[in-house]
């Protein structure tokens, strides 16, 4: 005997697709634009969504759309296969699973004058390329105060090009209709489904590592590439159009182009030319934040094999995080080979307390500041 289905009883035993998305965390103003939707889309030969110039992804074609659900399932902002994650890399409110804190310097001069703290991100992936454990990294760039572009680096001239936040005057773009320090560089793994590399490290911000890391719970293509996940502290990142610009100039008196360096430790900072330095609090910067980060509750990557920021560390230093046991290896191989280098005085057992402190009150507050968003919202 045939089992007949009213239309309402269909749509309960379909897995959830892009329309779901949509309705539960675009439309809530909760989609971070990591990518991961468009990146790991089953129908992206054919086109069904893509990223947007502005705003959330949306459809390209609508009867494309294969409503196969690894789109829902892969977003960081619908909370599944959470348990699982939390499961595989032993998480622990509110920092996750850490093996080893450590405030750290790359060696390499070159490095150093241009990194935004201790270019140890960058030290360590020259280690992986000069070892040949990845064919490149899929990095950011920054060419102007709040504007990042993605980048494929695979050389250490490349790598260098990216590193920290110090501009070039005769790069920099001016007159841009929007501003933003985050750029959905994960939509890069698109291009290696038919290529030849199959070892990448990733360097992102914890949306971009979570989506990552349920794509390879799932084994989802081209989730296999990534070798190493190499995760960034993360507070918020801002996005905001020209009117916000010059509103932001004038509330805390400098010029976007006088800005010669940025970096991000307690509070935002401003290096000028002229070698003024401005210091900003994250709670004078909150009309300029993109608002989907208010409803992230991951400051320290807590699904990345190591973590990196400033936050705690001296300057040109870097506070690191080592979380997993692959983590574990490519730092110690590249202290070992004096890519990286452990100041004594840096490495007490009293200043790596400070360290995790510091990284715990930041992932507690910014963890506060997401259930309030869950709250105003209704979720």
């Amino acid at each position: 005997m045939s089992e007949e289905f009213d239309e309402k009883t269909v749509e309960s035993v379909l897995p959830k697709s892009f329309d779901d998305l949509i309705e539960e965390v675009h439309n809530k103003g909760l989609c971070g634009e990591c990518g991961g939707c468009v990146s790991f889309c089953s129908a992206s030969e054919i086109g069904a969504i893509e990223m947007s110039e502005s705003g959330p992804p949306r459809y390209i074609n609508k009867d494309n759309c294969l409503k196969c659900g690894i789109c829902y399932l892969v977003c960081p902002q619908t909370y599944v296969l959470n348990d699982e994650l939390n499961k595989r890399y032993n998480y622990r409110v509110s920092i996750g699973n850490w093996r080893k804190v450590s405030t750290s310097q790359a060696v390499l001069d070159e490095i150093k004058q241009r990194a935004t703290d201790g270019g140890v991100v960058t030290a360590i992936l020259m280690y992986l390329l000069d070892h040949n454990l990845i064919n490149g990294a899929i990095v950011c760039k920054e060419e102007a105060p709040f504007y990042r572009v993605p980048f494929f680096a695979q050389t250490k001239e490349d790598l260098i090009e990216a590193a920290g936040s110090h501009f070039d005057v005769s790069k920099q773009v001016m007159g841009l209709e929007k501003y933003t320090t985050f750029i959905p560089t994960i939509t890069y793994l698109k291009k290696f489904l038919g290529s030849d590399m199959v070892n990448v490290a990733v360097v992102g911000t914890p949306c971009q590592i979570h989506s990552i890391r349920k794509m390879q719970e799932l084994s989802i293509l081209p989730a296999h590439v990534v070798k190493y996940a190499l995760g960034l502290f993360c507070n918020f990142n801002f996005s905001f159009g020209e009117d916000f610009r010059s509103k932001m100039e004038e509330k805390f008196h400098f010029s976007f182009e006088d800005i010669e360096k940025m970096n991000i430790k307690d509070n935002l900072i401003l290096e000028l030319k002229d070698g003024k330095k401005i210091e900003i609090g994250f709670e004078d910067l909150m009309e300029f934040v993109r608002p989907a980060c208010l409803g992230c509750r991951d400051f320290s990557n807590v699904y990345a094999d190591i973590s990196f920021g400033g936050l705690g560390s001296a300057d040109s230093y870097t506070t690191v995080l080592i979380r997993t046991k692959e983590g574990e290896d490519i730092y110690n191989n590249a202290l070992r080979e004096s890519y990286i280098k452990e100041p004594v005085e840096y490495n007490t057992s009293v200043k790596k307390s400070e360290l995790l402190a510091k990284i715990i009150s930041f992932g507690r507050m910014k963890f506060e500041r997401y259930k309030k968003t869950m709250e105003k919202i209704g979720r």
